[in-house]
């Protein structure tokens, strides 16, 4: 999802994160700007010169070295259940056995959603990554751009899918009493039909973090899709170790 369109799509669900949260319209992911690479970096929380996965075939991942930031939160805290959701199988590569208690794949943005507000009401994750793929086969079938009617209403449709997930963490029973980050980022933009080159307009990505620990206001340092790992495993109580050679830092809070 391009910036630039979820500003000018109708988003009242993501707009009142960003407004209540921090925030980041011209974060950066990684110069590959393709899925696999992207997505990686942003769970891994290292470039990928580091977690070795070079397209979307996912040949040859560095895991042993840079995995799954589940695989950290595992380590120090085994009792975690973690939860992943996605549109997009191939993410799920870099999943070791035992890092995830759960992870689905599902064929549309709508059936990850109806997955995601069921396990959010009743089960307990301590986190939880879920992945909408429906923007950009939109920016692929019509064309990335502000300009595009069709691009924006896939953003939308999105919009409407996260305002679900939303309150279905609000209506949770103990909700008062816990403490939820949600950080809402993307792998990629998009120009014409595609993406994957070191252009602004397929590096340029959106951050926003929400939650009672978040310091609220535009984010005026450079942000990067490897923060969204090293900023979960923060809120999540992890101690991130200098042995572990991470790229990103924490974001927001």
């Amino acid at each position: 999802m391009r910036p630039d369109c979820l500003l000018k799509a109708k988003t009242p669900n993501l707009d009142k994160l960003w407004q209540n949260g921090a925030y980041s319209f011209s974060a950066l992911t990684d110069p590959i700007s393709s899925s696999g690479i992207c997505w990686t970096a942003m769970l891994t929380g290292v470039w990928h010169e580091k977690h070795n996965v070079l397209d979307n075939e996912y040949t040859n991942p560095n895991i042993a070295e840079y995995p799954h930031f589940y695989h950290r939160v595992k380590a120090q805290k085994p009792e975690s259940k973690l939860f992943s959701v996605v549109n997009w199988s191939p993410i799920h590569k870099i999943l070791q056995e035992g890092d995830a208690d759960i992870a689905n794949y599902l064929l549309t943005d709508e059936k990850v959603t109806g997955r995601v507000t069921d396990l959010l009401m009743n089960d307990n994750p301590d986190a939880m990554f879920v992945q909408l793929d429906e923007v950009d086969h939109a920016g692929h079938e019509y064309v990335y751009s502000v300009n595009s009617e069709k691009y924006l209403a896939s953003i939308e449709k999105a919009d409407t899918l996260v305002g679900k997930m939303i309150s279905a963490i609000q209506n949770r029973k103990t909700y008062l009493s816990e403490n939820w980050l949600v950080l809402v980022s993307t792998d990629h933009g998009g120009s014409q039909n595609g993406h994957g080159k070191d252009i602004p307009e397929h590096t340029t990505i959106f951050y926003i973090a929400n939650g009672k620990n978040v310091k609220k206001g535009e984010l005026k340092q450079q942000v990067n899709v490897i923060d969204v790992a090293v900023t979960s495993m923060k809120h999540l109580g992890i101690d991130t170790k200098e042995s572990w050679n991470l790229d990103g830092k924490v974001v927001g809070l």
